[in-house]
């Protein structure tokens, strides 16, 4: 097994090698490991809700990992243009749901609801607060063409002994935005984008921004300056479990395939501004966005908000 951080010495980015990765289950069905009654073939329960027998949510560490708790981190020193080191971090499962075929926008129970925030909100302070670990990352991906290798509704989070790039360059715009206006730009960014709003509540906002990565891409932003998932009480982690399922249950109208990205505070960023990233995977990044960077997105902000809202859904997640 190999477990490192790597750079490409041309580009300076950097690589996570994890060979067993291609080893990962692609069943479905009877023998899903994820299913209620198979809670032998995962490693150990982490964190089960509201019971480890009668469970809804359950937390585990991920059997074909990224990452290693235990290895000889060390970071990459400038010039080091062949760096590499052991992976060090934590790699998790969240399990959303017992139940094999329900998807995660058909999750109506406030009180599921919940323990799916109850769950995030956890596991994402238990690995705050691991020695070593400057980021932790959740992350939720559907689908085959979002990398899914279970149909079974989940989530996964991983801690990192560093700032990954993006987040790192989303920390410095932040401070140099402050720097310039006084303001915070996630703010700024939810004031300018106002024409762009799929739908909103009380504590969130769901916007197709005009400049989206993705076809039909959708991000949910805190109403209110907090940094994180960490300073919702138990009502705004519900509201914002509804109001991505309500993103969701839009976004399958164009496609099924989807990853989340929650953007959250690190350690001691006076400006993180909370923030979840949904991508919809209609479309495959070719030869100009991997070879160059450079993205490419077929629709405007103005043609995903009309396809998105002529499913026409409530923020409860179901359709008017």
């Amino acid at each position: 097994m190999v477990l490192q951080f790597r750079t490409d010495p041309l580009k300076g980015s950097l690589v996570i090698v994890a060979n067993e990765r291609s080893l990962r289950p692609m069943g479905q069905g009877i023998s899903c490991p994820f299913c209620k009654g198979a809670e032998k073939v995962t490693p150990p329960t982490k964190l089960a809700l509201p019971s480890a027998k009668g469970w809804t949510v359950r937390c585990f560490d991920n059997a074909f990992a990224i990452v290693k708790p235990r290895g000889k981190y060390h970071a990459a020193k400038i010039g080091d243009f062949f760096y590499e080191s052991d992976a060090f971090g934590d790699h998790e499962v969240i399990v959303e749901t017992p139940d094999h075929h329900q998807l995660y926008q058909d999750i109506e129970s406030r009180e599921h609801q919940s323990m799916i925030f109850e769950a995030y909100r956890n596991r994402l302070a238990a690995l705050s607060k691991r020695k070593g670990v400057k980021y932790v990352h959740l992350f939720k991906n559907h689908g085959r063409m979002a990398g899914a290798s279970l149909e079974h509704e989940h989530s996964q989070i991983i801690s990192l002994p560093f700032v990954p790039p993006i987040i790192g360059q989303e920390c410095e715009r932040r401070k140099e935005y402050r720097r310039e206006t006084g303001k915070c730009l996630t703010c700024e960014i939810l004031r300018r984008e106002g024409e762009n709003v799929l739908f909103s509540n009380l504590d969130f906002a769901a916007v197709c921004p005009s400049f989206a990565r993705f076809p039909f891409e959708t991000w949910v932003v805190s109403k209110r300056h907090k940094a994180s998932m960490l300073d919702f009480g138990k009502g705004e982690g519900i509201g914002m479990v509804r109001t991505v399922q309500s993103c969701i249950n839009a976004l399958f109208k164009v496609s099924r395939d989807y990853n989340i990205a929650y953007h959250n505070n690190f350690h001691s960023e006076a400006d993180a501004h909370f923030h979840a990233e949904i991508y919809p995977r209609p479309n495959i990044w070719a030869g100009v966005e991997l070879g160059t960077g450079l993205i490419v997105n077929s629709k405007t902000e103005k043609e995903s908000i009309s396809a998105l809202k002529s499913a026409d859904y409530s923020e409860t997640g179901k359709k008017k």
